[in-house]
């Protein structure tokens, strides 16, 4: 009985451990050694906020790029600087769901920030 409980128990809480975190601005946050990044996704642009040791970060100074890659397509965007708030590059089309988006590039200190996102 205790092996079964200690099953289920398990089965409920796995899925809660790859649940993607929520970002200050509602996006999505990815990164590692305290350097992590906020994606927000519209129709029309991404947006990439800086996370900093769990604070946001200016992003003046900052170099970043996203590859897309959708339905067997691979597009790279230059993400451009708004006013050292957030970092936003134009998409073509809509994400689809499935789409993966990996930021890629280097902060005001030069050390360097990698993300990937999987668009749901």
């Amino acid at each position: 009985m205790r092996m079964i409980l200690a099953l289920l128990l398990a089965l409920v809480l796995v899925p809660a451990a790859h649940a993607q975190k929520v970002g200050p601005n509602g996006g999505m946050l990815a990164g590692k050694g305290g350097h992590e990044t906020e994606l927000v996704v519209t129709p029309t642009e991404i947006t990439v906020y800086i996370i900093d040791h769990g604070k946001v970060h200016s992003s003046k100074g900052v170099s970043l790029r996203a590859v897309i890659q959708s339905g067997g397509k691979s597009t790279t965007l230059a993400l451009v600087d708004v006013e050292s708030t957030k970092l936003v590059g134009k998409l073509d089309a809509p994400l689809a769901a499935g789409a993966i988006v990996v930021i890629t590039g280097k902060d005001d200190h030069g050390d360097v920030l990698t993300a990937r996102y999987t668009i749901k």
